[in-house]
């Protein structure tokens, strides 16, 4: 507290205060191996033993004092067990540990721009990695100790979208085409486009392996550019040989053209991936794509987002996340693909449902993990850390094309 306040705990106003430092400091004591720590005080002991028969001086360490500064970051360890204490959480009524440790993140870049953290701005290093000597607080041994003990007594818990079954994913775009079909019956074409949009973009993140955010990059004007290639294409028999580029562009397959700011990169980027037009399981991606081109073309848009609202704006993701939900639902009461247990709203989110269980189907069939990254390789990016990454983002259709024997048999095998 003297640390802290420069004064004395004041009893009955002070005690939460207390209570918190002396939790951290419990923290701290069990971000040490018990067994390390003993075996360091076993050697202090023998030390001064020896040294006392030699009648020197023990080699050890003044402990103290210290200085009445904060200098290992308490400060920020006490404001993350309050916000533990009195937060609300996701998952569980208290916030998890990944949730408070952001404080000190947060922490260590407000005194990188402080007088004294622009004071250490200056680093240099031979290797990969920037090395940069600082007195901040929170990257002191101790708070290292602080983080680990916290996180080993709060432990973990975590409410991660799970995967489906393929032929789930089928049945849901099944039910979608049957209830568009049925509102454009009933003249609903502004309800039939809806569905028609959310029933592409289910298709196109699965068969692309896209994280939900992912499809919304989806172009329009690039859709419509590439609908013509791979067609007409031809499922050779021999898919084991190596194939030349121009059997790739006889391969069956339809082009999704993604444009974004890709994390990692310095600005606006085309990003092609070439898809089969149908997968094993009965996923229909070209189908769906030549319909959402029909709707936005019926809408009056030939560029912008492809997932987008009637006047161009993009879709909100919260609404194509609710009918995915509904219709995951529909599957389970109706055909038994999901555990009738199961509850939809806690288990599925189009934001990595649909490409989990791609992922899933993609190791069933026996394909390389390392395909999933050849589909989206700006996540090269991010695995890279810092370092360059041997590739141009701005991908081309001949440079897709090149990628064929690979993206177009991981989205075919789904």
């Amino acid at each position: 507290m003297r640390n802290l306040e420069d004064r004395d705990p004041v009893a009955g106003l002070d005690d939460l205060y207390m209570s918190h430092l002396r939790r951290c400091n419990l923290d701290g004591f069990a971000g040490k191996a018990k067994g390390t720590i003993l075996g360091h005080r076993g050697q202090i002991k023998r030390a001064i033993r020896e040294s006392l028969s030699l009648r020197k001086t023990p080699s050890c360490r003044n402990r103290g004092p210290f200085p009445l500064l904060d200098e290992v970051g308490m400060g920020v360890a006490v404001d993350m067990i309050h916000h533990s204490v009195t937060g609300k959480g996701r998952i569980q009524e208290w916030p998890q540990y990944h949730s408070i440790r952001k404080w000190r993140s947060t922490y260590t870049l407000m005194w990188g721009s402080s007088p004294e953290g622009v004071a250490e701005g200056s680093s240099f290093s031979k290797g990969l990695m920037q090395v940069r000597p600082t007195t901040c607080p929170t990257q002191s041994e101790w708070f290292r100790d602080f983080s680990n003990g916290c996180e080993y007594r709060m432990g973990f818990e975590t409410a991660a979208d799970h995967a489906v079954r393929m032929e789930t994913i089928v049945k849901v775009l099944e039910f979608i085409r049957r209830d568009a079909a049925d509102a454009e019956a009933r003249g609903e074409q502004g309800d039939a486009n809806q569905l028609w949009k959310v029933g592409a973009f289910i298709c196109l993140v699965t068969a692309g392996s896209l994280r939900g955010y992912e499809g919304y990059f989806a172009d329009l004007a690039g859709l419509i550019e590439n609908l013509e290639r791979g067609r007409e294409g031809e499922t050779p028999p021999d898919l084991g040989k190596v194939l030349t580029e121009a059997q790739c562009e006889n391969l069956p397959h339809v082009v999704l053209c993604l444009l974004g700011d890709f994390k990692g990169e310095g600005g606006t980027n085309y990003h092609m991936i070439n898809l089969a037009s149908h997968s094993l399981s009965g996923l229909e991606t070209r189908w769906w794509v030549e319909q959402l081109v029909a709707v936005c073309t019926c809408e009056g848009r030939f560029d912008g987002p492809a997932f987008a609202t009637p006047n161009g704006r993009l879709a909100a993701s919260g609404d194509y996340d609710a009918l995915f939900k509904k219709y995951l639902t529909e599957v389970r009461d109706d055909t038994g693909l999901i555990d009738e247990r199961a509850d939809i709203n806690a288990l599925y989110n189009l934001n990595r449902t649909p490409r989990k269980t791609a992922l899933t189907r993609a190791k069933r069939a026996g394909l390389d993990g390392t395909l999933q990254d050849e589909m989206n390789r700006w996540r090269s990016v991010e695995r890279a850390k810092g370092k360059k990454v041997g590739f141009n983002m701005r991908d081309h259709y001949s440079e897709a094309c090149l990628l064929m024997p690979r993206t177009w048999m991981y989205s075919y095998s789904l």
